[in-house]
């Protein structure tokens, strides 16, 4: 296995152990991850499953890196601002650090992505 499938196998087990918990047990997480969990939720069982469907679409990379990119690009743009969201939730004590440091693996992969998508960017996209 390449560095890159690796590293792509790796989101995708990382969505998806954040994203299936989120759809089918969505009090447990938010009595987890939030000091004040929502009364509704829908919203979290919504996030759960497109944190689940982007962690498909990275098995899918894993699977093919050449053929993700475009997969990858929407990581990095999906990725990169739920750590500076979280951080303003922390600063207004609505969710714990914990829940921002967890973010931080969204943080790390979005930056693997972006060094994949520019190590391996075609010749014309140069």
């Amino acid at each position: 296995m390449t560095l890159w499938r690796f590293i792509f196998a790796a989101a995708a087990f990382f969505n998806l152990a954040v994203g299936l918990p989120l759809l089918l047990a969505p009090k447990l997480v938010a009595a987890a991850l939030v000091n004040t969990p929502p009364p509704d939720f829908m919203l979290a069982q919504i996030c759960g499953v497109l944190i689940s469907v982007f962690g498909i679409g990275y098995a899918m990379v894993a699977r093919d890196p050449a053929g993700g990119r475009p997969i990858a690009w929407l990581g990095v743009i999906g990725k990169l601002p739920i750590p500076v969201i979280l951080w303003f939730y922390v600063r207004a004590d609505l969710v714990p650090v914990r829940t921002l440091l967890l973010s931080l693996g969204d943080l790390g992969f979005a930056v693997l992505f972006v060094i994949f998508l520019w190590r391996t960017a075609p010749a014309s996209e140069a």
